[in-house]
């Protein structure tokens, strides 16, 4: 396999190779860049690092994804992969792979239309996809790797900020210098998976460098504070993994995901209520019924006890339906992130 495209394997399973693994003498150059790019105030705009807007064709149905409602997601997409529509057919097959529907030869076939012109259908076809050796371990090959590094060439030159991203990082003999104005370049134009990638892959380990920790922390909250959603949720993870459940910094970051449909934070919501003395029994129900509104999560249901009348139920429901509505609608997954935990 060319150096190049191993790099990319590698970056995408979200593992440390000698490009990717962070040095101290990255602090400088990041730092240099939040200099010039000062934020500390969250964005009035919920939806700038978005891949689609509201209206977009494909919007509905990839929030859908998002939010784990697939049946939702495979009623808005099934008509445009009917009219063999590429992207749509990544999205569905990614549907199908989520489901457990036992059809996952349809989501090969999917996948194999649109590699043809997709280039995140043709990674999902190559040799280290996980999900493509769980399921089609021969199916998987470095060709597919090799035709997306051909189609990421050629939306670079129509300005595609994910384009340009990976195609930089496919370069043969690829530097951590080159790695690291990448993920900048990309954070400028506000594509910040990369910026939280490398992040994670510091405050993940059990010791991490304090010094680049400390950079980590920063990174993550020049995302945050553009309200994407994948930042805000690293560094709730990370307030948990130092004990810090109660912080006032954690209850500002689930107040974020909250408004901006963070699975993790109306998680959360849902276990903190429940466990909450101070709140009633219908305030409970509130809260679980928001939830399973807001994406499928029904779980908390079970264990609360719903108004017992006919009104009081409805003025319930119609208080939990309100709660999951006032979710903005923004897209945070991308074809590079489809599935967020």
């Amino acid at each position: 396999m060319k150096k190049g495209l191993f790099v990319l394997l590698i970056i995408l399973i979200s593992g440390c190779s000698e490009y990717t693994e962070p040095q101290e003498s990255d602090i400088s150059v990041f730092e240099q860049f939040l200099s010039e790019n000062p934020i500390s105030t969250i964005s009035p705009s919920i939806d700038i690092a978005s891949i689609y807007q509201p209206g977009d064709s494909l919007f509905e149905g990839v929030l859908g994804i998002q939010r784990t409602q697939l049946d939702i997601a495979e009623k808005e997409l099934t008509p445009l992969v009917e009219k063999r529509h590429p992207e749509t057919m990544f999205w569905l097959a990614k549907v199908i792979y989520r489901s457990g529907i036992n059809d996952k030869y349809k989501a090969l076939k999917l996948l194999k239309s649109a590699a043809q012109s997709y280039p995140y259908a043709a990674m999902a076809l190559s040799s280290n996809d996980e999900q493509c050796q769980m399921y089609f371990p021969n199916e998987c090959s470095d060709q597919w790797t090799e035709k997306a590094q051909e189609l990421f060439a050629q939306q670079a030159k129509t300005g595609d900020v994910r384009a340009i991203y990976y195609n930089i990082i496919l370069k043969p003999d690829l530097t951590h210098e080159q790695y690291i104005n990448a993920i900048i370049k990309a954070a400028d134009n506000h594509y910040f998976y990369p910026l939280v990638e490398y992040s994670n892959n510091i405050i993940k380990v059990n010791k991490p460098d304090k010094k680049l920790e400390v950079l980590a922390i920063k990174l993550l909250n020049y995302a945050r504070f553009h309200n994407f959603v994948p930042a805000i949720d690293s560094l709730g993870s990370y307030e948990a993994k130092n004990n810090r459940f109660h912080s006032i910094e954690m209850k500002r970051l689930n107040e974020q995901g909250l408004k901006l449909g963070s699975n993790i934070s109306w998680r959360g919501y849902r276990i903190d209520s429940l466990n909450d003395e101070s709140l009633t029994e219908t305030q409970k129900y509130i809260a679980a019924k928001a939830t399973d509104l807001f994406n499928g999560d029904d779980f908390g249901i079970s264990f609360t006890h719903p108004p017992k009348e006919k009104e009081a139920l409805i003025a319930a429901n119609k208080q939990a339906k309100a709660k999951a509505d006032s979710v903005r609608k923004v897209i945070y997954i991308d074809g590079a992130h489809p599935r967020i935990f």
